[in-house]
């Protein structure tokens, strides 16, 4: 029916407007009509009243009035009437009463009907019959006979006879209401037509374009405000749909391009309140709440060296640059970039954060390998150089010596040919420039070939070399021939050069799911735990200076980890101090089959 707000606003005042004039109206005809009903009573008793008042004058002799004959005349004009009726005399005492007997009745002389009728023509009150519980209207007339008062005569009637009815009225009311609402619906239903039904497409299309981005199309012809109103929102809903789709595609762009990048990017207000964070910056910094924006800086990242930049930034006006370690989720070394946002005074500060800590990393191992490599060279030539000037200086000419000096110098050379050797080929490993045939290898011929090479070097130590496995078939790895002989023959230089004692050297290999598991142990030495996270670096040793009396390089364990990884494997340690070593190899296995 109505389908605003408006137009329940009018509805509510056209039917109160027309409750109040109808409850006037009713009040009015009611007051209206009560005092008509009054008047016709109080007319209707003056009439009573006079015919009493001739009965009375139409006695025979007015001065000798005959109470008994009055008696009977009240009670007879009572009946016929419905009316309270009395006479009484000039003194007050009362000759006749339709209600009581007279002789029990005191004197109403002094009653305001009787005084006034007594100074005018008619006396009017409202009076209380206690008896009979009921209030009624009284008249009263004086009769007089010849100039003199020999009576006076009273009616009364209830006063609830002077009520009249008002069903007609509440009918006429109770008709025009309706016919008031009724008007008022329609009213309400045209003006919401005319002017409210445009405000509410106007209010939804509003609604749907703030809340879903969406222009709802109007239609309105008419050449009122409310038309022009539709047709400028149109226009401009139309713009703003056009704009709003440009800035999320820009948005969207520069959302795709920070979300890719490495480094970090952060930007602030002049509060030092977060306006922006990238995904690597939560990365870098180990941030684990979901919202940063909108809150400060130094609260989400808990880094002084941050806010100190954005500060030294804002002060300055110039760009500014610093480095800091953090710890947490792990150790990084963060390069910060910060610049100044456009405008004056500065509005914020945009912070750019470069993950450094490959980069110190490489720059550490680049020297302590110049370090090493320079120790390492160092060592062999310098023995060459002593024993090459021994020689020179005359005991070339020694005979006894001389053997020992030239042997001594050619086991240096091959030391320090060993050592470029290995080198080059770590190099060549990390850096993927080895080519490597990587085919099917047959595992028990390469540890076969790695123990026949070793076994007069491990027999001069009384170390026994010994390949045992629990494979029924030949088993095969995928990986390049020559560099799985390194790797098998490393660990196994390494089980005979480590074993302080005699004991058995055991290389034995076993099916692990989609890998096979090449295993050399020994009953050596043994590796500190402390160590063990090391023992693959460059140049590592467990004890320098035993292992250089033993040749060795400290490059063989680190080759073995490179050439596993590039064969798509790796290489694990369990050891313990003075119970020996057990380096496994896990490699994929060949799909060849064998019987």
């Amino acid at each position: 029916m109505v389908r605003s707000r408006i137009g329940t606003y009018i509805l509510l005042l056209v039917v109160t407007l027309t409750f109040v004039t109808l409850v006037a109206m009713t009040w009015a005809a009611g007051k209206e009509r009560q005092a008509a009903v009054r008047q016709e009573r109080i007319d209707n008793l003056e009439t009573v009243v006079q015919l009493m008042k001739a009965s009375v004058l139409n006695e025979e002799d007015p001065n000798l009035l005959d109470e008994e004959q009055l008696q009977r005349h009240v009670k007879r004009y009572a009946t016929e009437s419905g009316l309270y009726l009395t006479i009484i005399s000039d003194g007050g005492r009362v000759l006749a009463d339709s209600l009581h007997s007279p002789r029990r009745m005191e004197n109403l002389r002094e009653l305001s009907e009787f005084r006034d009728a007594d100074a005018r023509n008619f006396g009017y009150s409202e009076r209380l019959i206690a008896d009979q519980d009921v209030t009624m209207l009284m008249v009263a007339q004086r009769v007089v006979h010849e100039g003199n008062t020999i009576a006076f005569v009273r009616a009364g009637t209830p006063k609830t006879n002077l009520k009249s009815s008002s069903g007609a009225i509440a009918l006429v009311v109770g008709l025009i209401a309706i016919g008031a609402v009724i008007a008022g619906v329609v009213l309400t239903r045209v003006v919401e037509t005319k002017a409210v039904d445009p405000v509410i497409d106007l209010t939804e299309a509003c609604d749907s374009l703030a809340e879903n981005g969406e222009m709802k199309h109007l239609w309105n012809s008419s050449r009122d405000e409310l038309g022009q109103l539709v047709r400028h929102f149109q226009a401009m809903a139309l713009a703003v749909t056009q704009r709003e789709t440009a800035l999320r595609d820009q948005a969207n762009r520069i959302e795709t391009v920070l979300g890719s990048m490495v480094e970090g990017v952060l930007a602030v207000n002049s509060d030092r309140v977060v306006l922006l964070a990238n995904h690597a910056v939560r990365r870098l910094l180990g941030i684990r709440v979901d919202r940063v924006e909108g809150r400060p800086l130094i609260e989400i990242t808990r880094i002084r060296a941050l806010d100190q930049s954005v500060q030294q930034a804002m002060s300055t006006g110039e760009a500014c640059s610093t480095e800091f370690e953090i710890s947490s989720p792990y150790r990084r070394v963060i390069n910060i970039q910060a610049n100044c946002l456009p405008g004056d005074p500065c509005p914020g500060v945009v912070l750019v954060l470069h993950d450094m800590t490959e980069l110190r990393r490489l720059e550490n191992l680049r020297r302590e390998f110049v370090a090493n490599v320079s120790h390492e060279l160092k060592t062999p030539l310098a023995a060459i150089r002593a024993y090459a000037e021994t020689l020179h200086m005359g005991a070339v000419n020694d005979a006894e010596n001389r053997d020992y000096f030239l042997g001594q110098i050619t086991d240096q050379s091959d030391r320090l040919h060993d050592l470029i050797m290995d080198m080059l080929q770590l190099a060549r490993v990390e850096a993927g420039q080895e080519v490597f045939d990587i085919t099917d290898v047959n595992v028990a011929d390469i540890a076969q070939w790695s123990v026949d090479s070793l076994r007069d070097k491990a027999a001069a130590k009384d170390i026994r070399l010994v390949v045992e496995t629990a494979e029924d078939d030949e088993v095969y790895v995928r990986a390049d021939e020559e560099g799985l002989r390194t790797i098998v023959g490393n660990l196994v230089d390494n089980a005979v050069k480590y074993s302080g004692k005699p004991g058995d050297v055991l290389v034995r290999w076993v099916t692990e799911g989609d890998q096979i598991a090449i295993s050399v142990q020994d009953h050596g030495i043994g590796i500190p735990q402390e160590a063990q996270d090391r023992i693959f670096e460059r140049f590592f040793r467990v004890d320098k200076a035993r292992s250089r009396e033993m040749g060795g390089t400290g490059l063989g364990l680190s080759i073995v980890k490179h050439l596993a990884s590039s064969f798509g494997g790796g290489v694990e340690l369990v050891s313990a101090p003075d119970e020996g070593s057990i380096f496994t190899v896990r490699l994929k296995r060949s799909r060849v089959l064998t019987n």
